[in-house]
């Protein structure tokens, strides 16, 4: 009797690991796979909210073999006023297979932002501000965004 229910417990610790495992190897799998571009492009609207509306919009199109796009971010600080909504438009924008990757200029010479769209499923990415003129940023500025 000891030995079948060891041979059991044997048995299902074993179904057990294998399952784990097979589950882990499917899930780097999908993670290593890149996002299809079609499915990356259209309008991204971040997670966190300005007066009930999303902070941050970014829409990126293709037109040919060029892609360009816009982004709005509503309640940023611009001289006095911390509620100013900032328009932005973008040209040359890259895709790597998981992420877009463009700069922005921005309003009355003030340099520019490269920034990530990094995406994550076909309704989740991240949006994140790389550089300023070129210089990586001190600190991190990322939104969560949904599709």
């Amino acid at each position: 009797m000891k030995l079948v229910q060891s041979f059991l417990a044997v048995a299902f610790g074993t179904i057990v690991l294998s399952l784990v495992a097979a589950a882990r190897t499917a899930s780097m799998q999908q993670a290593d796979q890149k996002i299809d571009l079609e499915g990356a492009l259209g309008k991204w609207s971040s997670t966190e909210k300005f007066e009930e509306e999303s902070r941050i919009t970014v829409a990126i199109r293709r037109k040919g073999t060029a892609m360009h796009g816009w982004a709005v971010m509503l309640g940023q600080t611009r001289k006095s006023d911390n509620r100013a909504t900032l328009a932005l438009s973008f040209s040359d924008v890259t895709w790597d297979g998981r992420r877009f990757l463009f700069d922005t200029i921005l309003p009355d010479d003030e340099g520019t932002i490269g920034w990530e769209l990094r995406v994550a499923t076909s309704t989740t990415a991240v949006f994140k501000a790389l550089s300023e003129d070129g210089k990586p940023f001190d600190e991190e500025l990322k939104w969560d965004m949904r599709k």
